[in-house]
């Protein structure tokens, strides 16, 4: 019989050893205890944080013949030990992203009311909840509300969004969080001692920072990256496309020092030796996250204003890294602006009052010697061709041209006030954070789309996205995806915002105005819809 996973073998068969949950745990715990458990319980989290191993181990306590303390599972009884070797037929437990249509909960609703066959209780474990359709909550409803008395019902899901409100108010909701990287190293450091590995900490650390919070994904690193019973850093690094801590620090220093050589140095070195540059941002922002938290708790006022500067231009580089055809192009960008290059005054041109530069041109002789220097310098003709005018025209034609502007300033100097009641709450603001956006949408149909899009028209209170597809419009403006956007606008600008959703147009030049022959034009049309001509 072939040996057990790692995550398998280690996973926790009592209350005691459940790691990073103590909230849930504690609570689970005193319900058992008063005989106040609930008949349906709801667990939400990120994945590999314990919810289904909660789940198991809260059916063995309902079922234990020998509790210990009042609500610790024995692991000894023949109840505890069918459950942990998964006989118990008592314990059902159902993949809703496999069984997820209505058929399944009829079958579910039919056998429910047959009493348990050794056990006292039947319990139902449905992990992915979510993926349920519409009819088979519907069909849930009724008996999650009043099941049988020896029934109880675990619910697991990592997207509680996607589950109906009218099953979430019918169940104890229990919300997982992700496992912090102190417990995972403890927990993973535990498993390498029984399991006589040797660990090089470094390694354990870069396991526990790369899984974001999931103890089930950290263990299965550990077993996957143990080599001849060692685990060593440079073999984790270089498997994970991660940089070393040095790496790491370099960059933050140069950062903070304003050494553009030695920060766009490090960027060229960690994409030369082949890092991922998307986990590479992600370490460098959680490096600089933990900087910050100290910062704000030593309250430095300066260091925390320039951490949340290069946290927000690194946050943008990671979500540019999918887009930009130069790989560490964002990085460097996110390097310029955090330095603070990017903010330098932008030297301009300022063009002088049309009565100051008319004045000089009233005399025919200094007239004559400006042109005279310039066909002196090119030439009677430019680089492209054009004759030079004589004085007497180009003098006529500037006082033209500053008549003209004059026209243009008046005309416009008073649109920039009335433009818009949102003084920070513009075209150029929004597509700036348009990313950021994107990012915090939850629904992932919805988000998926919205790449699609692009902000085209801030009007009143109406954002217009512009979309390349009829599929992508249409789906972005269904009522729950609309209203999740708005939702996300409200909370990144404080504004009550109306979406609007419209289809580019694609634009065909006229044959008319370009005096283009009909068979350009349809060499147009094709290069633009695609196909071939076909003669008949």
């Amino acid at each position: 019989m072939p040996e057990l996973a790692l995550y398998r073998k280690y996973r926790p068969f009592n209350f005691k050893n459940l790691v990073g949950q103590d909230n849930v745990k504690n609570a689970i715990v005193n319900a058992i205890k008063s005989g106040k458990q609930s008949h349906a319980y709801l667990f939400s989290g990120p994945r590999g944080t314990g919810k289904t191993t909660t789940a198991r181990l809260l059916a063995k306590a309902f079922n234990c013949l020998n509790l210990q303390d009042g609500y610790e599972p024995c692991n000894e009884c023949e109840i505890c030990n069918a459950i942990n070797d998964g006989s118990l037929i008592d314990l059902i437990e159902i993949d809703a992203a496999s069984n997820r249509g209505i058929d399944e909960i009829r079958d579910l609703k039919e056998k429910i009311n047959f009493s348990p066959s050794r056990a006292r209780s039947k319990v139902y474990i449905i992990d992915e909840v979510h993926m349920l359709t519409k009819e088979a909550f519907n069909a849930l409803l009724k008996t999650l509300e009043e099941p049988p008395s020896y029934v109880y019902f675990i619910l697991a899901t990592t997207e509680i969004h996607k589950v109906p409100e009218t099953i979430i108010s019918r169940c104890q909701r229990f919300d997982f969080k992700r496992i912090d990287e102190r417990a995972l190293m403890a927990r993973l450091s535990y498993i390498a001692q029984i399991e006589g590995v040797e660990a090089e900490d470094k390694a354990v650390e870069a396991i526990a920072r790369h899984v974001e919070g999931s103890l089930r994904d950290a263990i299965q690193l550990l077993e996957q990256f143990t080599v001849d019973n060692k685990l060593g850093f440079e073999h984790v690094k270089n498997i994970l496309g991660i940089s070393d801590f040095e790496t790491l620090d370099k960059l933050l220093e140069g950062i903070m020092s304003s050494d553009a050589d030695l920060c766009l140095n490090t960027i060229r070195d960690v994409h030369s030796q082949g890092y991922d540059l998307n986990q590479f941002c992600h370490e460098f922002i959680n490096l600089v996250r933990d900087k910050l938290l100290n910062s704000v708790t030593a309250n430095e006022q300066d260091l925390i204003s320039k951490y949340l500067s290069i946290i927000n231009s690194f946050q943008i580089a990671k979500e540019r890294l999918k887009t930009y055809t130069i790989p560490q192009l964002p990085l460097e960008i996110a390097v310029i602006e955090s330095i603070g290059l990017a903010s330098l005054p932008v030297v301009s041109i300022s063009v002088p009052s049309p009565a100051s530069t008319l004045k000089p041109l009233k005399d025919a002789k200094t007239e004559s010697k400006t042109v005279d220097a310039i066909k002196e310098a090119f030439g009677d003709k430019s680089d492209d061709g054009v004759e030079i005018a004589d004085s007497k025209k180009t003098a006529d034609a500037i006082k033209s041209d500053f008549s003209k502007t004059d026209v243009i300033e008046s005309n416009t100097t008073g649109s920039d006030s009335d433009a818009s009641s949102f003084s920070s709450f513009d075209l150029s603001t929004v597509r700036t954070s348009w990313p950021r956006i994107i990012e915090r949408i939850e629904i992932p149909a919805c988000k998926r789309s919205l790449i699609d899009g692009e902000i085209s028209k801030i009007e009143d209170a109406e954002v217009t996205i512009e979309f390349k597809s009829n599929f992508h419009r249409n789906k972005v403006m269904e009522h729950d995806n609309r209203i999740e956007i708005e939702r996300v606008f409200k909370e990144v600008f404080g504004k009550e915002l109306k979406i609007l959703g419209k289809v580019k147009e694609i634009q065909i030049s006229s044959a008319v105005s370009e005096n283009k022959n009909p068979s350009s034009v349809l060499d147009d049309a094709i290069d633009v819809f695609g196909g071939e001509l076909i003669d008949e």
